[in-house]
């Protein structure tokens, strides 16, 4: 199940990221706060949203929710990173319209299938930036 590539990403995590590479790319927009999610969706118009699960767990489900159930919304592949798999968790998020996971050991310990799968679901600049983050 591999869907095209996204142009827009919306990135929902906390400040890991070098900020010298997100100003110099003007395809993603990180974001820290959940208050931000629904008025940067409005303002960018991604086709994908990233969200760090660990750090949203709370307002996860309600933010998924929110935007499976709008039809401005429809068209947004929604990807979860998350630091471990649980598959009572991973099967909830599914149901609520996650449309891929990835894993921390996928960036840790990046084997080539793990890689390939990553590369599938985001851009290579995406991709990029979050194995110089995570790693």
């Amino acid at each position: 199940m591999i869907f095209g590539k996204s142009e827009k990403v919306l990135l929902v995590a906390p400040n890991i990221f070098s900020v010298q590479l997100l100003t110099s790319n003007k395809h993603i927009r990180h974001i820290t706060s959940v208050d931000r999610v629904f008025p940067s969706i409005y303002e960018i118009t991604p086709s994908m949203i990233i969200f760090d699960y660990d750090y949203l767990n709370k307002d996860m489900e309600k933010i998924l929710r929110r935007i499976r159930t709008n039809p401005y919304y429809n068209k947004i592949k929604i990807c979860c990173f998350k630091s471990s798999p649980e598959r009572k968790i991973d099967s909830f998020l599914k149901v609520l319209g996650v449309n891929h996971v990835i894993y921390n050991h996928e960036f840790h310990n990046p084997t080539k299938t793990a890689i390939n799968h990553i590369k599938s679901i985001l851009d290579p600049a995406v991709t990029d930036l979050m194995l110089n983050a995570f790693c």
